[in-house]
């Protein structure tokens, strides 16, 4: 039974467990919106560079927040929309993350279980990344200098936390989901789903530094539903 069981969990069957059936969304939705850092932004922190600062610089800075001075939009939240079950054809489009610069690039990314993150090395330099979703390793590989790539399934929804081992400042991470209806805020904080079924959703907010927020919608026939939070302290 133990062997059948372990079996089940490292094959295909896996994506069973997290089906989403891919339909003809007739009179879609749309939801969007701004998120917005409203209160004092913490102050950034710098990270003593211990290894490679030839390459990498000897200070780096914190990426957890990235706020656009101009209209107080927050860059690297991620919008999701639970419980949709069939809904419109998902993005096979695989994630892909860049060690550049001793940093991973884009620092946050959203994508869905089942499908596929690639991960490659531009850097000069030995990094060796870590990747654990639901405090669970899932990759732990050494990546040699200048173009190595390496794939790997997301193989259920939660959150990615990304590392390398060899140099402990690099952080970053994807935000995996059940179904295609998520966004990740761009620079100004904005962000857009659409061809969403109509109906009464719950939608999660999620930046890495705030805690995550829900709130509910409803998403009318041919519609646009707005959605804009300060996530920020007032």
């Amino acid at each position: 039974m133990l062997i059948f069981s372990l079996w089940f969990l490292s094959s295909g069957l896996l994506d069973c467990l997290f089906a989403y059936d891919e339909i003809p969304v007739e009179n879609g939705g749309e939801l969007s919106g701004t998120m917005t850092y409203l209160g004092q932004q913490p102050a950034i922190q710098a990270i003593k560079v211990v290894l490679n600062p030839e390459y990498c610089g000897n200070t780096v800075y914190d990426e957890s927040y990235f706020v656009n001075p101009q209209n107080k939009g927050l860059e690297n939240v991620v919008v999701s929309i639970e419980g949709i079950e069939r809904g419109k054809k998902a993005d096979n489009q695989v994630v892909l993350v860049e060690n550049l610069k001793c940093h991973f690039v884009p620092h946050v990314q959203a994508g869905m279980a089942g499908h596929f993150f690639e991960i490659r090395n531009l850097d000069p330099v030995l990094h060796n990344n870590h990747f654990r979703i639901n405090e669970r390793t899932i990759f732990n590989m050494a990546m040699p200098p200048n173009g190595k790539r390496v794939s790997k399934r997301m193989p259920e929804p939660g959150i990615i936390n990304m590392a390398c081992d060899a140099h402990t400042f690099m952080k970053g991470a994807i935000y995996v989901t059940s179904n295609p209806y998520f966004a990740v805020t761009d620079k100004n904080g904005n962000y857009n789903i659409s061809n969403i079924p109509p109906g009464k959703y719950l939608v999660k907010i999620w930046h890495e530094a705030l805690p995550q927020q829900e709130n509910e919608i409803v998403i009318y026939p041919r519609s646009k539903t707005n959605l804009s939070l300060n996530l920020g302290s007032k």
